[in-house]
Protein backbone atom coordinates (compact mmCIF):
# COMPACT_ATOMS: atom_id res chain seq x y z
CA UNK A 1 0.00 0.00 0.00
CA UNK A 2 1.48 3.43 -0.93
CA UNK A 3 2.44 5.74 1.86
CA UNK A 4 -0.41 8.03 2.81
CA UNK A 5 -0.17 11.76 3.25
CA UNK A 6 -2.60 13.76 5.34
CA UNK A 7 -3.79 17.16 4.18
CA UNK A 8 -5.93 19.40 6.37
CA UNK A 9 -8.89 21.33 4.98
CA UNK A 10 -9.52 24.54 6.83
CA UNK A 11 -12.72 26.43 6.23
CA UNK A 12 -12.51 30.19 5.72
CA UNK A 13 -14.87 30.82 8.62
CA UNK A 14 -12.28 29.51 11.07
CA UNK A 15 -8.85 31.16 11.30
CA UNK A 16 -7.62 28.45 13.67
CA UNK A 17 -9.00 25.77 15.93
CA UNK A 18 -9.01 27.89 19.05
CA UNK A 19 -9.39 31.41 17.77
CA UNK A 20 -12.65 33.27 18.38
CA UNK A 21 -15.42 31.62 16.44
CA UNK A 22 -16.77 34.72 14.77
CA UNK A 23 -13.58 35.50 12.88
CA UNK A 24 -14.92 36.39 9.47
CA UNK A 25 -14.23 38.80 6.67
CA UNK A 26 -15.40 42.25 7.67
CA UNK A 27 -16.71 42.70 4.16
CA UNK A 28 -18.87 39.55 4.09
CA UNK A 29 -21.63 38.64 6.49
CA UNK A 30 -22.22 35.02 7.35
CA UNK A 31 -25.73 33.97 6.30
CA UNK A 32 -27.95 31.51 8.17
CA UNK A 33 -31.16 30.24 6.58
CA UNK A 34 -33.75 29.00 9.09
CA UNK A 35 -36.06 26.60 7.27
CA UNK A 36 -39.14 25.36 9.09
CA UNK A 37 -42.80 25.60 9.96
CA UNK A 38 -44.77 27.79 12.39
CA UNK A 39 -42.27 27.14 15.19
CA UNK A 40 -39.62 28.82 13.05
CA UNK A 41 -41.96 31.51 11.74
CA UNK A 42 -43.02 32.53 15.26
CA UNK A 43 -46.74 31.68 15.20
CA UNK A 44 -48.67 33.11 18.14
CA UNK A 45 -45.97 35.60 19.13
CA UNK A 46 -46.98 39.24 19.29
CA UNK A 47 -44.02 40.21 17.07
CA UNK A 48 -42.49 37.32 15.08
CA UNK A 49 -40.14 39.80 13.41
CA UNK A 50 -38.40 40.36 16.76
CA UNK A 51 -39.47 37.39 18.93
CA UNK A 52 -39.10 34.38 16.62
CA UNK A 53 -36.03 32.26 17.20
CA UNK A 54 -34.27 33.42 13.97
CA UNK A 55 -34.78 37.06 14.98
CA UNK A 56 -33.53 36.45 18.50
CA UNK A 57 -30.54 34.50 17.19
CA UNK A 58 -29.54 37.44 15.01
CA UNK A 59 -29.64 39.61 18.11
CA UNK A 60 -27.32 37.18 19.88
CA UNK A 61 -24.89 37.00 16.96
CA UNK A 62 -24.91 40.66 16.02
CA UNK A 63 -25.98 42.12 12.70
CA UNK A 64 -22.50 43.49 11.97
CA UNK A 65 -21.24 40.11 10.88
CA UNK A 66 -24.34 37.95 10.48
CA UNK A 67 -27.54 37.79 8.48
CA UNK A 68 -30.31 35.41 9.53
CA UNK A 69 -33.22 34.63 7.23
CA UNK A 70 -36.52 33.37 8.63
CA UNK A 71 -38.00 31.03 6.02
CA UNK A 72 -40.59 29.44 8.27
CA UNK A 73 -44.12 28.79 6.96
CA UNK A 74 -46.92 27.66 9.24
CA UNK A 75 -48.44 24.17 8.92
CA UNK A 76 -45.88 22.96 6.38
CA UNK A 77 -44.49 19.43 6.13
CA UNK A 78 -41.25 17.88 4.98
CA UNK A 79 -43.31 15.14 3.36
CA UNK A 80 -43.91 15.91 -0.28
CA UNK A 81 -47.22 14.07 0.00
CA UNK A 82 -48.16 15.79 3.26
CA UNK A 83 -51.19 18.05 3.40
CA UNK A 84 -49.08 21.22 2.98
CA UNK A 85 -45.57 20.44 1.66
CA UNK A 86 -42.86 23.00 2.36
CA UNK A 87 -41.44 22.12 -1.05
CA UNK A 88 -44.23 24.09 -2.77
CA UNK A 89 -43.65 27.34 -0.89
CA UNK A 90 -42.00 30.54 -2.08
CA UNK A 91 -40.06 30.48 1.21
CA UNK A 92 -38.24 27.34 0.03
CA UNK A 93 -37.26 29.08 -3.22
CA UNK A 94 -36.21 32.17 -1.29
CA UNK A 95 -34.13 30.14 1.19
CA UNK A 96 -32.12 28.71 -1.70
CA UNK A 97 -31.75 32.11 -3.38
CA UNK A 98 -30.46 33.48 -0.06
CA UNK A 99 -27.26 31.44 -0.70
CA UNK A 100 -26.64 30.76 2.98
CA UNK A 101 -23.41 29.68 4.64
CA UNK A 102 -25.37 27.58 7.13
CA UNK A 103 -28.86 26.08 7.07
CA UNK A 104 -31.02 25.00 9.99
CA UNK A 105 -33.87 22.67 9.04
CA UNK A 106 -36.60 22.36 11.67
CA UNK A 107 -39.44 20.50 9.98
CA UNK A 108 -41.40 17.50 11.23
CA UNK A 109 -44.06 18.65 13.70
CA UNK A 110 -46.77 18.73 11.04
CA UNK A 111 -45.44 15.50 9.55
CA UNK A 112 -46.19 13.95 12.96
CA UNK A 113 -49.91 14.42 12.35
CA UNK A 114 -51.41 10.96 12.09
CA UNK A 115 -53.16 12.09 8.91
CA UNK A 116 -49.74 12.71 7.33
CA UNK A 117 -47.52 10.13 9.01
CA UNK A 118 -49.69 7.04 8.77
CA UNK A 119 -50.04 7.11 4.97
CA UNK A 120 -46.70 8.72 4.05
CA UNK A 121 -44.25 8.42 6.94
CA UNK A 122 -42.19 5.82 5.08
CA UNK A 123 -41.17 8.60 2.64
CA UNK A 124 -39.97 11.02 5.33
CA UNK A 125 -36.33 9.91 5.31
CA UNK A 126 -35.92 10.11 1.54
CA UNK A 127 -37.68 13.48 1.33
CA UNK A 128 -35.58 14.92 4.15
CA UNK A 129 -32.30 13.65 2.67
CA UNK A 130 -33.23 15.15 -0.67
CA UNK A 131 -33.73 18.60 0.88
CA UNK A 132 -30.40 18.36 2.69
CA UNK A 133 -28.71 17.54 -0.60
CA UNK A 134 -30.44 20.41 -2.40
CA UNK A 135 -29.04 22.90 0.10
CA UNK A 136 -25.58 21.31 0.14
CA UNK A 137 -25.42 21.64 -3.64
CA UNK A 138 -26.02 25.40 -3.62
CA UNK A 139 -23.12 27.53 -4.94
CA UNK A 140 -22.51 28.79 -1.38
CA UNK A 141 -21.95 25.15 -0.22
CA UNK A 142 -23.61 25.70 3.17
CA UNK A 143 -23.19 23.53 6.22
CA UNK A 144 -26.56 21.94 7.00
CA UNK A 145 -27.91 21.29 10.49
CA UNK A 146 -31.09 19.42 11.34
CA UNK A 147 -33.10 19.69 14.53
CA UNK A 148 -35.08 17.19 16.50
CA UNK A 149 -38.56 18.67 16.85
CA UNK A 150 -39.65 19.93 20.27
CA UNK A 151 -42.07 17.83 22.33
CA UNK A 152 -45.71 18.59 21.70
CA UNK A 153 -49.24 17.22 21.61
CA UNK A 154 -52.47 18.61 20.21
CA UNK A 155 -55.06 15.88 19.77
CA UNK A 156 -57.49 17.88 17.62
CA UNK A 157 -54.62 18.59 15.20
CA UNK A 158 -53.77 14.84 15.32
CA UNK A 159 -50.28 15.66 16.63
CA UNK A 160 -49.55 13.02 19.26
CA UNK A 161 -46.54 13.02 21.58
CA UNK A 162 -45.70 9.40 20.78
CA UNK A 163 -45.44 10.17 17.08
CA UNK A 164 -43.21 13.17 17.80
CA UNK A 165 -40.81 11.20 19.98
CA UNK A 166 -40.80 7.68 18.57
CA UNK A 167 -41.61 8.21 14.89
CA UNK A 168 -40.48 11.61 13.61
CA UNK A 169 -37.50 12.23 15.90
CA UNK A 170 -36.24 8.67 15.54
CA UNK A 171 -36.15 9.22 11.77
CA UNK A 172 -34.45 12.62 12.09
CA UNK A 173 -31.66 11.03 14.15
CA UNK A 174 -31.27 8.42 11.42
CA UNK A 175 -31.19 11.12 8.74
CA UNK A 176 -28.49 13.13 10.53
CA UNK A 177 -26.25 10.07 10.92
CA UNK A 178 -26.72 8.81 7.38
CA UNK A 179 -26.32 12.26 5.81
CA UNK A 180 -23.34 13.34 7.92
CA UNK A 181 -24.87 16.60 9.14
CA UNK A 182 -24.97 18.20 12.56
CA UNK A 183 -27.91 17.43 14.84
CA UNK A 184 -29.40 19.80 17.43
CA UNK A 185 -31.54 18.12 20.07
CA UNK A 186 -34.39 20.56 20.65
CA UNK A 187 -36.57 17.76 22.00
CA UNK A 188 -34.31 17.38 25.02
CA UNK A 189 -33.81 21.15 25.27
CA UNK A 190 -37.53 21.38 26.11
CA UNK A 191 -37.25 18.49 28.59
CA UNK A 192 -39.00 16.15 26.17
CA UNK A 193 -37.61 13.04 27.82
CA UNK A 194 -39.54 13.86 31.00
CA UNK A 195 -43.18 12.99 31.57
CA UNK A 196 -43.67 16.58 32.79
CA UNK A 197 -42.20 18.24 29.70
CA UNK A 198 -44.91 20.90 29.29
CA UNK A 199 -43.82 24.21 30.79
CA UNK A 200 -46.11 27.21 30.49
CA UNK A 201 -43.09 29.52 30.54
CA UNK A 202 -41.89 28.00 27.25
CA UNK A 203 -45.04 26.79 25.48
CA UNK A 204 -48.22 28.48 24.40
CA UNK A 205 -51.51 26.95 25.53
CA UNK A 206 -51.70 24.74 22.43
CA UNK A 207 -48.69 22.71 23.70
CA UNK A 208 -47.01 23.03 20.31
CA UNK A 209 -45.79 26.57 19.73
CA UNK A 210 -43.07 28.22 21.81
CA UNK A 211 -43.60 31.45 23.68
CA UNK A 212 -40.94 34.14 23.40
CA UNK A 213 -38.86 32.43 26.09
CA UNK A 214 -39.16 29.12 24.25
CA UNK A 215 -37.98 30.79 21.05
CA UNK A 216 -35.05 32.18 23.05
CA UNK A 217 -34.14 28.65 24.08
CA UNK A 218 -34.14 27.46 20.45
CA UNK A 219 -32.07 30.48 19.37
CA UNK A 220 -29.49 29.79 22.06
CA UNK A 221 -29.13 26.11 21.13
CA UNK A 222 -28.87 26.75 17.39
CA UNK A 223 -26.46 29.65 17.84
CA UNK A 224 -24.30 27.59 20.22
CA UNK A 225 -23.81 24.82 17.67
CA UNK A 226 -23.48 27.00 14.59
CA UNK A 227 -20.66 28.95 16.21
CA UNK A 228 -19.01 25.98 17.93
CA UNK A 229 -15.39 25.08 17.29
CA UNK A 230 -15.16 22.14 14.93
CA UNK A 231 -13.25 19.17 16.32
CA UNK A 232 -10.11 18.29 14.40
CA UNK A 233 -9.01 14.91 13.11
CA UNK A 234 -5.39 14.07 13.87
CA UNK A 235 -3.07 11.35 12.60
CA UNK A 236 -0.74 9.17 14.65
CA UNK A 237 0.68 5.66 14.32
CA UNK A 238 -1.27 4.88 11.16
CA UNK A 239 -4.64 5.96 12.58
CA UNK A 240 -6.99 8.89 12.28
CA UNK A 241 -8.48 9.96 15.60
CA UNK A 242 -10.76 12.57 17.09
CA UNK A 243 -11.32 13.85 20.63
CA UNK A 244 -13.08 11.62 23.12
CA UNK A 245 -16.87 11.82 22.75
CA UNK A 246 -19.91 9.77 23.67
CA UNK A 247 -20.41 8.24 20.23
CA UNK A 248 -18.82 8.44 16.78
CA UNK A 249 -19.72 7.99 13.14
CA UNK A 250 -16.97 8.24 10.52
CA UNK A 251 -17.55 9.16 6.87
CA UNK A 252 -15.49 8.53 3.77
CA UNK A 253 -16.28 10.94 0.93
CA UNK A 254 -19.49 11.85 2.81
CA UNK A 255 -20.67 8.23 3.01
CA UNK A 256 -20.97 6.59 6.45
CA UNK A 257 -18.39 3.91 7.26
CA UNK A 258 -19.98 0.77 8.67
CA UNK A 259 -19.54 -0.37 12.24
CA UNK A 260 -17.80 -3.51 10.96
CA UNK A 261 -15.16 -1.31 9.31
CA UNK A 262 -14.54 0.73 12.46
CA UNK A 263 -16.91 3.55 11.59
CA UNK A 264 -18.20 3.92 15.16
CA UNK A 265 -14.83 3.99 16.95
CA UNK A 266 -12.74 6.94 18.14
CA UNK A 267 -9.85 5.87 15.88
CA UNK A 268 -9.95 4.76 12.26
CA UNK A 269 -7.28 3.24 10.03
CA UNK A 270 -7.53 5.01 6.63
CA UNK A 271 -7.33 2.44 3.84
CA UNK A 272 -8.29 4.63 0.89
CA UNK A 273 -7.46 8.07 -0.38
CA UNK A 274 -10.23 10.61 -0.03
CA UNK A 275 -11.99 12.85 2.46
CA UNK A 276 -12.72 11.80 6.03
CA UNK A 277 -14.91 13.41 8.67
CA UNK A 278 -16.65 12.34 11.90
CA UNK A 279 -19.96 12.96 13.62
CA UNK A 280 -19.40 13.25 17.38
CA UNK A 281 -22.10 12.96 20.04
CA UNK A 282 -20.93 15.56 22.51
CA UNK A 283 -23.20 14.95 25.48
CA UNK A 284 -24.29 11.86 27.38
CA UNK A 285 -27.80 13.13 28.07
CA UNK A 286 -28.98 14.28 24.63
CA UNK A 287 -28.56 13.50 20.93
CA UNK A 288 -26.80 16.67 19.77
CA UNK A 289 -23.94 15.96 17.35
CA UNK A 290 -21.25 18.08 15.71
CA UNK A 291 -19.36 17.28 12.51
CA UNK A 292 -15.57 17.52 12.57
CA UNK A 293 -13.38 19.36 10.14
CA UNK A 294 -12.59 17.38 7.02
CA UNK A 295 -9.23 15.67 6.63
CA UNK A 296 -8.12 14.67 3.16
CA UNK A 297 -5.91 11.62 2.72
CA UNK A 298 -3.82 11.24 -0.44
CA UNK A 299 -0.88 9.11 -1.57
CA UNK A 300 1.19 12.02 -2.86
CA UNK A 301 4.19 10.74 -0.82
CA UNK A 302 6.05 12.50 2.02
CA UNK A 303 5.93 11.49 5.66
CA UNK A 304 2.89 11.63 7.89
CA UNK A 305 2.84 14.28 10.53
CA UNK A 306 1.30 14.17 13.96
CA UNK A 307 0.44 17.87 13.95
CA UNK A 308 2.91 18.57 16.76
CA UNK A 309 1.02 16.41 19.24
CA UNK A 310 4.27 14.66 20.15
CA UNK A 311 5.62 17.84 21.77
CA UNK A 312 3.01 18.01 24.54
CA UNK A 313 1.35 15.55 26.90
CA UNK A 314 -1.96 16.30 28.64
CA UNK A 315 -3.34 13.92 31.23
CA UNK A 316 -5.65 12.58 32.44
CA UNK A 317 -8.07 13.01 29.56
CA UNK A 318 -11.00 12.77 30.21
CA UNK A 319 -10.30 14.54 33.48
CA UNK A 320 -12.50 14.26 36.56
CA UNK A 321 -10.02 15.83 39.01
CA UNK A 322 -9.50 19.50 39.80
CA UNK A 323 -6.08 19.60 38.11
CA UNK A 324 -4.99 18.93 34.54
CA UNK A 325 -1.35 17.89 34.09
CA UNK A 326 0.64 19.35 31.20
CA UNK A 327 4.14 18.35 30.10
CA UNK A 328 6.01 20.08 27.30
CA UNK A 329 9.33 19.40 25.59
CA UNK A 330 10.89 22.62 26.90
CA UNK A 331 11.31 24.25 30.30
CA UNK A 332 10.65 27.84 29.23
CA UNK A 333 7.51 29.91 29.70
CA UNK A 334 4.39 28.69 27.87
CA UNK A 335 1.00 30.35 27.43
CA UNK A 336 -2.04 28.15 28.18
CA UNK A 337 -5.54 29.02 26.90
CA UNK A 338 -8.69 26.93 27.36
CA UNK A 339 -11.90 27.60 25.43
CA UNK A 340 -15.39 26.17 25.80
CA UNK A 341 -17.33 24.79 22.83
CA UNK A 342 -18.70 28.25 21.95
CA UNK A 343 -15.18 29.68 21.70
CA UNK A 344 -15.32 31.58 25.00
CA UNK A 345 -11.97 31.84 26.78
CA UNK A 346 -12.46 30.20 30.20
CA UNK A 347 -8.85 29.77 31.40
CA UNK A 348 -5.77 31.83 30.59
CA UNK A 349 -2.54 31.15 32.44
CA UNK A 350 1.19 30.45 32.04
CA UNK A 351 3.49 27.51 32.60
CA UNK A 352 6.93 28.41 33.96
CA UNK A 353 8.48 24.94 33.69
CA UNK A 354 8.16 21.89 31.47
CA UNK A 355 5.66 20.20 33.81
CA UNK A 356 2.79 21.85 35.65
CA UNK A 357 -0.80 21.23 36.75
CA UNK A 358 -3.45 23.83 36.00
CA UNK A 359 -6.68 24.11 38.04
CA UNK A 360 -9.85 23.24 36.11
CA UNK A 361 -12.20 22.38 38.96
CA UNK A 362 -14.30 25.45 38.23
CA UNK A 363 -15.23 24.20 34.76
CA UNK A 364 -18.56 22.49 34.11
CA UNK A 365 -18.52 19.02 32.59
CA UNK A 366 -18.16 19.01 28.82
CA UNK A 367 -15.86 19.40 25.82
CA UNK A 368 -13.10 22.06 25.88
CA UNK A 369 -10.28 23.12 23.58
CA UNK A 370 -6.77 23.82 24.83
CA UNK A 371 -3.97 25.76 23.16
CA UNK A 372 -0.36 25.91 24.40
CA UNK A 373 2.05 28.38 22.84
CA UNK A 374 5.73 29.14 23.40
CA UNK A 375 8.72 29.95 21.24
CA UNK A 376 8.91 26.37 19.96
CA UNK A 377 5.49 24.89 20.78
CA UNK A 378 2.18 25.52 19.02
CA UNK A 379 -0.11 22.84 20.38
CA UNK A 380 -3.87 22.49 19.95
CA UNK A 381 -6.07 19.72 21.28
CA UNK A 382 -9.34 18.90 23.04
CA UNK A 383 -10.10 17.81 26.59
CA UNK A 384 -13.23 16.46 28.23
CA UNK A 385 -14.14 17.42 31.79
CA UNK A 386 -16.28 14.78 33.51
Amino acid sequence: MPELKIKKRFYSLFIGLLLPLVSYSQATKQKIACVGNSITFGYGLSSPATQSYPAQMLGMLGSAGWEVGNFGVSSRTMLKKGDKPYWNEAAYTNAKAFLPNQVMIELGTNDAKTTNWNPHGNEFVSNYKEMIQVFQNLPSKPEVWVGLIPPGQHVSWTILFGYVKDSVNTKIKQIALESGVGLIDLFDAFNGNSTSWFNSNYFQADSIHPKTLGATLIAQKVKEMMTAIKPEITYSNGKLSVPIAYAYQWYYNDKPISEADGGEEQELVPTRTGKYKVSLKINSTNETRIISKVMEVSDASSALKNIQNGTVKIFPNPVSADLLNIETAESGKSEVSVYDITGKLVIYTFMHSYKEAIPIGMLADGLYFIQINSQSVNFKSQIIKI
